[in-house]
């Protein structure tokens, strides 16, 4: 159950990063699908520009978290201090997560849906 034929979309690569402590972790995942695009949003303050996404990850162990980031395919290698300069607004293929959604069938965790709406 869960396999590429239970999710023939999910045919993509993506990289994970996530500050953790002192470190950036960096975790390359295949069998993924993952669609962004870039759009104006408007608040009180102003217009802004935001990478929208979505990604799906099927699997029995959640894989993203919130404020992670999630590159196009094979991202590079990032140290601590590149993290502040490796942001949507300025790395292509590039997007942060902003909400995580487990998503259950008959009890047992099929897939991740993750994303900035």
């Amino acid at each position: 159950m869960n396999g590429p034929a239970d999710y023939p979309l999910c045919n993509q690569t993506v990289t994970i990063y996530r500050y953790h402590g002192e470190q950036i972790l960096r975790f390359v995942e295949h069998n993924c699908f993952f669609s962004y695009e870039d759009a104006l949003s408007v608040e009180k303050s102003g217009a802004f520009h935001e990478r929208k996404c979505l990604l799906i990850m099927p699997g029995q162990v959640q894989r993203i978290f919130l404020e992670d980031r999630v590159f196009d395919g094979e991202g590079p290698e990032i140290c601590v201090e590149e993290w502040a300069d490796f942001v949507p607004a300025k790395v292509a293929k590039l997007a942060q997560i902003s909400y995580v959604k487990p998503c259950y069938f008959d009890g047992r965790l099929c897939h991740v849906e993750a994303g900035r709406k």
